[in-house]
C-alpha cells in the first residue's frame, strides 16, 4: 500500500464507532502516561524519558497515522494540562513534534505485519527526524543550551532508550493478539 493513501485510509477510520472508542481509551491512556510515567534523570534534566508512547504505536497500527497524530498531539495538551494547570507550559512546537511522530508511526506501522523490522524502521524514524534534531533544537531555545552539547547528551540517553521502546512495542504484538484486536499471522 502506498504510503499516502494511508491517510484518507486512517481518515475514514474516524467515521466508526468502535474506532472513536478505542481512539477515546488511547488517548485516556496517554494523557495518564504523559503525566504519571514521565521522569528525568537527575544528572540531566533536559531529557524525559516515559512510556505515552505505546497508545499513540497501537493507534497508529490499528487506525493510522490521522489517528495516531490526533492521539499523540490531544495527548500532550491534555496532560499539561492536567497535570499542572496553574503552570500551563504547553510548547506549540513541541505538540508538533509529538504530531508528526504520531504521523511517522502510523504511516510505517499502519497495515503493516507489526514485524521487528518495521518496528525497528518506526522507531528510527520517530528518532532521527523528530526525538533527536526536532526537539533537541527547540529544547536548546528554550533551555538556553547549544545545539550540538544537548544533542549529544540527548543521544547518549534516547538511542539506548530507543531499543528498550522497540523491545515494549514487540511485546505488545502478543498481548494484541491475545485480546482479538489482531489476527496471528
Amino acid at each position: 500500500m502506498s504510503y499516502l493513501r494511508k491517510f484518507p485510509d486512517s481518515a475514514k477510520e474516524l467515521g466508526k464507532v468502535q474506532t472513536l472508542a478505542v481512539c477515546a481509551m488511547m488517548l485516556a491512556l496517554r494523557v495518564i502516561l504523559g503525566m504519571f510515567s514521565n521522569f528525568t534523570l537527575a544528572i540531566m534534566p533536559f531529557v524525559k524519558i516515559g512510556f505515552s508512547f505505546i497508545p499513540v504505536v497501537i493507534t497508529a497500527y490499528l487506525y493510522g497515522p490521522v489517528c495516531a497524530a490526533i492521539i499523540s498531539g490531544a495527548g500532550d495538551i491534555l496532560s499539561l494540562m492536567l497535570a499542572n494547570p496553574t503552570a500551563f507550559s504547553l510548547n506549540p512546537a513541541l505538540t508538533a513534534c509529538y504530531i508528526w511522530e504520531g504521523i511517522l508511526y502510523g504511516v510505517i506501522l499502519y497495515h503493516s505485519r507489526f514485524m521487528l523490522k518495521e518496528i525497528i524502521i518506526a522507531k528510527a524514524a520517530t528518532l532521527l527526524l523528530c526525538t533527536l534534531p526536532l526537539n533537541t533544537l527547540i529544547l536548546s531555545g528554550m533551555m538556553n543550551i547549544p545545539y550540538l552539547t544537548l544533542l549529544l547528551y540527548r543521544t547518549a540517553v534516547l538511542v539506548p532508550f530507543g531499543v528498550v521502546e522497540v523491545l515494549i512495542i514487540r511485546l505488545i504484538k502478543p498481548l494484541l493478539e491475545r485480546i482479538k484486536v489482531i489476527k496471528k499471522t
